[in-house]
């Protein structure tokens, strides 16, 4: 039995080599602000995404300004690639969430069709 175990949230590229893969989506999502791919790479980039905001925007909540801060920074290097992404995200994105008062549904997901090549099909990953 496999319990605890979701197959819908499991790109089949090796352990190590899914880690940076979803890091590196995530860190093209924050860098253009939207990103397109397949359907099921953009399920687990959604989930992804939404839990490492949702986790910025908790640290925010809990911490003091200074701690938060540290937090923030500590988690965003851990995750994201690039020091000015991480800036972008410290600067522009995160203000702006806890500005708003959401605690999820920080991407949202639009159908684009089906791709040329192989007739996958498409999503539009868009930081909201």
């Amino acid at each position: 039995m496999q319990h605890r175990k979701n197959k819908l949230l499991e790109i089949n590229t090796g352990a190590k080599s899914k880690n940076v893969y979803i890091r590196q989506l995530l860190t093209n999502l924050v860098r253009n602000g939207k990103t397109t791919t397949t359907a099921k790479r953009a399920q687990v980039l959604k989930a992804y995404a939404d839990a490492f905001f949702a986790r910025l925007v908790a640290n925010t909540a809990t911490y003091s300004e200074k701690d938060a801060l540290r937090e923030n920074i500590r988690f965003i290097k851990s995750e994201i690639f690039g020091e000015a992404e991480g800036k972008k995200v410290i600067n522009e994105l995160l203000p702006k969430f806890v500005e708003s008062g959401k605690k999820s549904g920080f991407v949202s997901s639009y159908k684009l069709g089906y791709r040329l090549g192989d007739g996958a099909e498409k999503i539009l990953l868009k930081l909201s």
